[in-house]
């Protein structure tokens, strides 16, 4: 009987020492009887090694321990996780009764769990990382959402919803391009392309909410890959433009009426009128500066290359004032004006403006003057007919 007892013993040590599990027992007083399973080696244990220790005397000193035992001995089942050596342990504690139901004592086994609650951890805090990172996503007023390579989107923002005016629910599982009626910027194959061969792409896109409204977003594309490295999602995030592209084509139109009107007024300041075929009158009224006397020779140049006229008559009746910069202003016209062939004649000179251009020595030799415009236009038309 006693050979028969050893070797049942030796093959339930066997068993045990092949399973990673850690079986175990102790009597009413919580002395260890029983201690074996190969998952002692994680916990620096050897099968047996326990045998004869007490277990409330051995975890005194550790009341995350010792409570579930106490527990167990109290006569409760149950089961909880536990850290040893490192190792997280999962236990079932299972009180053991005799015939009459007195507790002889508990019964236990062990499982060394450690990856798994290291999987389950690393889970939980990925989970947690993403949940924050969705509350942030949607506190930000830009529209973002991710969609599969074929288009379908598989995330859809607060901000999102508040652009487009598509709930969450409706937008999922939709192709994104048909829901928001897109209008790109160049062909979509050429985007595409750029999205998978650089990882991302930015763009202007036309895009319509759920009320019609058209509306224009600055977008920005990502591309994410699989661990096999093909295209795998895109990330896309859409930032409304439309009041600043409003604003700025208003400008721009703002900025064309008001090179119109400038056009205007400068025809307007250095009229250049055609009193016969050859020969040109320019009225100047009011002040005469260095931009005005820029747009003044330059309207006359061109006036002469387009009409070839022979003379033109500068009255200078309206001007106020004659410095050394008009003086200056009108000699350089009269000089580039003869180079096209043509003569200028100066009209209108008051006595006051006559002095001034003695006081600053003003050089008209080779410049035609008259008192009025009719006597500068009788002089051209005398001197064309003698030549002729």
């Amino acid at each position: 009987m006693g050979a028969i007892m050893s070797e049942y013993e030796n093959i339930v040590r066997v068993v045990f020492d092949n399973l990673d599990v850690m079986a175990w027992a102790t009597d009413a007083h919580g002395t260890v009887k029983l201690s074996e399973g190969g998952a002692l080696q994680a916990i620096g244990m050897r099968p047996g090694q326990l045998v004869g220790v007490n277990v409330l005397e051995m975890y005194r000193d550790r009341p995350e321990t010792l409570g579930p035992v106490k527990q167990a001995l109290a006569g409760e089942a149950h089961t909880c996780l536990s850290v040893e050596n490192g190792r997280i342990l999962e236990t079932q504690y299972r009180p053991m009764r005799g015939p009459s139901g007195e507790l002889l004592g508990i019964a236990g086994l062990s499982s060394d769990v450690t990856e798994r609650e290291r999987a389950r951890q690393e889970l939980a805090r990925q989970t947690d990382e993403l949940r924050r990172l969705a509350e942030l996503l949607d506190l930000t007023q830009d529209a973002v959402m991710t969609r599969t390579i074929g288009g379908t989107i598989t995330y859809w923002n607060r901000g999102a919803e508040r652009l487009y005016g598509h709930e969450r629910g409706a937008a999922m599982g939709r192709r994104s391009h048909e829901l928001l009626r897109t209008s790109f910027p160049t062909e979509l194959g050429t985007i595409d392309g750029h999205l998978r061969m650089t990882g991302y792409w930015n763009g202007e896109l036309t895009h319509f909410r759920a009320d019609g409204q058209e509306i224009i977003v600055a977008s920005r594309w990502v591309l994410k890959r699989g661990e096999d490295g093909q295209a795998d999602e895109v990330l896309e995030l859409n930032t409304d433009v439309t009041a600043r592209k409003r604003a700025e084509a208003e400008e721009a139109q703002r900025q064309q009426v008001l090179l119109a009107q400038a056009q205007a007024i400068q025809e307007l300041s250095t009229p250049l009128i055609p009193v016969t075929d050859d020969i040109l009158v320019m009225p100047m009224i009011g002040t005469v500066d260095s931009i005005r006397a820029k747009q003044i020779m330059e309207a006359i140049l061109r006036g002469v290359a387009d009409s070839r006229a022979r003379f033109v008559i500068l009255d200078i009746t309206g001007v106020l004032v004659v410095d050394t910069a008009v003086a200056g202003a009108l000699l350089r016209t009269a000089h580039a004006t003869r180079l096209l062939g043509a003569e200028v004649i100066i009209t209108g000179i008051r006595p006051e403006i006559a002095q001034t251009l003695v006081q600053i020595e003003a050089n008209l030799e080779r410049i035609v003057t008259r008192g009025t415009l009719q006597s500068g236009i009788a002089f051209a038309l005398g001197k064309r007919q003698l030549d002729v």
